[in-house]
């Protein structure tokens, strides 16, 4: 499985001071870490500000000089194409969503540039929940990359973990995470052409409005049952060692056992501290 690096993204309060300074040593010493830690590839995500935008070339360039790995960042940064170019081929544009205007319009830029492309499975007004909505918007844009000649090998597949949150009850228990929907949708979408389907996850989408204490324990839960579902790659922070030693070992996992239980499908998140 490949594990990209989560660290570099604005809301890291270290990021937004290497940004606010222009310190692209600082965020280059974060890449290496990550790196280090056994990371294969690092998401650089700075947000919609147009300063941190136009440092993203700088940012990309400090950390290929650093490290060798495959670069995962935005098409929307105003530093994109100089960013693209500083990539020496080694680039993902991620994400675009499924609209079809912006598929098209990221599928050209990542052919013009010889880059992978992340797509998430949402478009404006329809956010997938259930097997059967994953894949078929899965299938359009399997089928918006095949007419366009956007080569399959190149594509991720991002289903979009998410949890519900009903505000209105007490504790951490009323946050759940529908895990085995997701596992049988990643099996299938994966069986949509003969070649394969890579399928990604950004793993701390699972864990926003939890504290910091809670994240890694379900952190390991849910990407156990989701390497057994077959996915292909995460976003996820790769300085978590216990997090790490689990998305490394090879041990055979039964899915289908895992989400027969309603437990395995909603952790109980008051129970983990």
């Amino acid at each position: 499985m490949l594990i990209i690096g989560e660290k570099i993204q604005i809301l890291n309060p270290t990021v937004f001071s290497a940004v606010e300074k222009r310190d692209t040593n600082l965020i280059a010493d974060l890449a290496q870490q990550q790196i280090e830690a056994g990371a294969h590839g690092l998401d650089i995500n700075l947000g919609p500000g147009r300063q941190a935008g136009m440092l993203l070339p700088d940012i990309v360039t400090a950390i290929c000089d650093r490290v060798d790995a495959q670069l995962f960042f935005s098409a929307d940064s105003p530093g994109f194409t100089e960013a693209m170019k500083a990539c020496n081929g080694r680039a993902t544009i991620n994400a675009s969503t499924a609209e079809p205007d912006e598929l098209s319009r990221s599928m050209s830029a990542a052919k013009c540039f010889n880059a992978d492309l992340v797509v998430l499975l949402t478009k404006r007004g329809c956010l997938p929940c259930t097997v059967d909505q994953w894949c078929l918007m899965a299938e359009e844009v399997i089928e918006t990359a095949e007419k366009d000649k956007f080569p399959l090998e190149k594509l991720y597949i991002d289903p979009v973990l998410r949890t519900r949150y009903y505000p209105t009850a007490p504790g951490l228990g009323t946050m759940a995470m529908e895990i085995g929907p997701v596992c049988q949708a990643l099996q299938l979408i994966k069986q949509l052409r003969e070649s394969g389907i890579r399928t990604i996850v950004g793993l701390s989408n699972i864990s926003l409005h939890l504290p910091y204490g809670s994240k890694g324990p379900l952190h390991r839960s849910v990407l156990s049952l989701l390497k057994a579902a077959g996915l292909d790659a995460a976003i996820m922070n790769p300085l978590d060692r216990s997090l790490m030693e689990m998305a490394c070992t090879d041990e055979p996992q039964s899915v289908p056992a895992a989400i027969k239980s309603e437990r395995a499908n909603v952790p109980k998140l008051s129970a983990m501290g």
